[in-house]
């Protein structure tokens, strides 16, 4: 094809030809043509009407060149026109809708791959939707730039149609494995926690409502499906006994993914950076060793005076050591009460600083660390010479080495279990093996209402923040629970969420009750307790389980008392254990005691270590409420609540909704 092009316009000043072929535009001039490939060309030329004539429009990376040519047919030109540049590019745009189509069959459309496919949408519509295609060659691109628009105008709307259309076939075609996989088929939303896959993904999973069954199903819904290889999913539960229950039950359902806590994760990571198994020090596990190595190290640092002086100052300044005092007395009650704020410190300092989040507290508190310091400094020699190191040092070192890749992750998918849990220290090594992965998933399951560690470390908005500290992502709840009635649950989630920062989650039981599910009786007597056991003897079926509940390990009954009681209602399986002890255990009676005006807990955490704890919340005694919700919902049948003379604030609010 060959036009005769004149020589008005600036930019074609010089033109003397142009010539259309299948390789392109070749534009030729007095010294010299150019050939401006079909492929270079982000879209077909375009014929234009001119005011003395015709233009010829082509659009390349650098901007546009026109080129005044003699009149001719346009309509005609500009078929043939489009229809070369087409026969350069629709195998490119057909393969790449072809990867797009496939990549969202066979994918959730998780935050990452509505980027991936919007960029990429965007991308091709600077080539294909910006002009005006000749009816003649629609036939030609048939659904491929129908399906690209398509992509391209996703509303809110349609990502929502489409992810359901998704779920709704992986529910149908999964339904047999979703039925058999943890023992009992599981719910509706059980199963479409399992099947969304997005690169974060939170499920608040209340008392009850199978957390591990979900845990489970969605590591072999990873695997089954071929999304991941068992290798590449890493479950991480919250101690050794829920990493042993949650790998039991893995093996039973014959999936080959590990478990492990974060300690466990901790060793393995610096076993495989540094060639050999890192020695845990004997201080980690034992408490009064430990304790007893602070106290012997503040003595022998007292040989300093200097030391001596400030250790002095903080004991009277913090601990209403006399002030008349010149010596450091090392029996002291209020040495004991610092060597345990010592020995809780150690831990929490190490974090903060491992964290970089030092700073807030070295000028408040610059006359406590000076004493503190150089006890640290002692610390870790002594780990040194032990060749030894503690747990922080397990996460934080554990840490360094994933964001320096000396560790290489091969998890692209990380369940974490009893995520309420997390402390930002263990939040970041997570994060650092997501990071290591191009499409790293994070699946935290956990409740808000039974997050009750925060003195260790634990930060809620972990949780009721997700996305802002993790990204876009999917927030889910599990809408049933399988453990108690309706009237509990009731009962428990309105106490809860009298703290409007607990996320609201719409639950229904399961179970339905016989009676009601929770009794307040009166505490009239010494052996009410035992009254109590005996009641339940004789109505509740054989070998029933009973578990007696209390906020404070004081307010237990002894080892003597309780072995009596489980001679004597050997009808009954008795146990006994604080509420903290509690979370994750069920039985089928509660008898929860000890709730006088002591409950909730008014005990003031020490400042220096309240400023190393993840922050506060306004609502009062939000941590001790929740606690109690931890104590009501432990009973599958009833609980029962031994109220004394006095009772909890938390007794009388609860007896208004009864």
């Amino acid at each position: 094809m060959q036009f005769k092009v004149h020589t008005l316009s600036r930019i074609t000043d010089g033109i003397t030809a142009m010539t259309i072929s299948t390789k392109g535009i070749v534009i030729e001039g007095k010294q010299a043509k150019k050939l401006y490939t079909w492929q270079m060309q982000q879209q077909p030329p375009l014929m234009l009407e001119g005011k003395i004539t015709p233009k010829l429009q082509i659009f390349m990376p650098d901007g546009r060149v026109k080129v005044r040519i003699k009149n001719c047919d346009i309509a005609l030109a500009q078929f043939e026109l489009q229809k070369l540049w087409l026969n350069a590019h629709i195998s490119r745009l057909r393969n790449s809708i072809s990867k797009l189509e496939a990549l969202l069959e066979r994918r959730y459309l998780s935050h990452g791959l509505l980027k991936t496919a919007k960029s990429k949408a965007k991308e091709l519509s600077g080539h294909w939707l910006t002009w005006s295609l000749d009816h003649r060659l629609e036939a030609y691109l048939a659904q491929t730039r129908y399906t690209l628009e398509e992509i391209h105008t996703w509303q809110r709307q349609d990502i929502d149609d489409f992810r359901e259309a998704f779920i709704t076939k992986q529910l149908n075609d999964y339904e047999a494995f979703f039925d058999n996989i943890a023992g009992q088929p599981l719910t509706i939303a059980q199963r479409r926690a399992c099947v969304v896959v997005d690169e974060r993904q939170l499920l608040l999973a209340g008392a009850g409502t199978g957390k591990t069954s979900v845990m489970i199903a969605k590591a072999g819904y990873l695997t089954t499906a071929g999304i991941a290889d068992a290798s590449q999913v890493l479950m991480l539960a919250y101690g050794k006994e829920a990493a042993k229950e949650m790998q039991s039950r893995l093996s039973s359902a014959q999936l080959s993914v590990a478990c492990r806590t974060f300690h466990s994760l901790g060793i393995y990571i610096l076993t495989e950076v540094e060639g050999r198994t890192p020695k845990l020090s004997q201080l980690s596990n034992d408490e009064m060793q430990k304790r007893q190595f602070i106290h012997e190290t503040l003595q022998s640092l007292c040989q300093d005076s200097a030391f001596h002086r400030n250790l002095l100052t903080l004991l009277k300044s913090n601990f209403n050591e006399d002030s008349g005092s010149t010596r450091v007395d090392f029996s002291s009650p209020h040495l004991t009460r610092l060597v345990k704020q010592f020995s809780d410190l150690i831990g929490m300092y190490k974090q903060a600083r491992s964290l970089g989040n030092l700073q807030h507290i070295e000028a408040e508190f610059e006359h406590y660390l000076v004493v503190f310091r150089p006890l640290l400094t002692e610390y870790q020699l002594y780990l040194n010479n032990e060749q030894a190191i503690d747990y922080d040092d397990m996460i934080s070192h554990a840490t360094k080495y994933v964001k320096a890749e000396q560790f290489k992750s091969n998890w692209s998918h990380i369940l974490v279990d009893e995520f309420q849990d997390i402390s930002p220290a263990r939040a970041e090594l997570v994060n650092a093996l997501l990071t290591q992965r191009a499409r790293g998933h994070l699946f935290a399951v956990g409740d808000d209402w039974q997050s009750i560690y925060r003195f260790s470390g634990a930060d809620l908005s972990l949780t009721t923040h997700f996305s802002q500290h993790f990204g876009p992502s999917t927030v889910m709840q599990l809408d049933k629970t399988f453990r108690y009635p309706q009237d509990l649950l009731d009962l428990a989630s309105d106490f809860v969420c009298q703290n409007p920062q607990q996320i609201v989650k719409q639950v229904r039981a399961q179970i339905i009750g016989d009676g009601p599910s929770l009794v307040i009786e009166a505490q009239d007597q010494n052996d009410a307790l035992q009254v109590k056991l005996a009641e339940l003897e004789m109505f509740a079926p054989p070998r029933s389980t009973v578990m007696i509940l209390a906020r404070y390990h004081k307010q237990l009954p002894s080892k003597e008392y309780l072995a009596q009681q489980k001679s004597q209602f050997n009808g009954l399986q008795i146990s006994a254990m604080t509420f903290h002890a509690a979370k994750g255990r069920e039985a089928d009676y509660t008898i929860i005691i000890g709730l006088d005006t002591s409950v909730p807990s008014t005990q003031r955490t020490d400042q220096i270590i309240e400023a190393l704890l993840p922050a506060s919340e306004a609502f009062p005694y939000a941590e001790e409420r929740r606690l109690f919700y931890v104590a009501l919902t432990r009973a599958k049948k009833r609980a029962f609540i031994l109220s004394p003379k006095q009772p909890s604030r938390f007794i009388t609010e609860i007896a208004e909704q009864l």
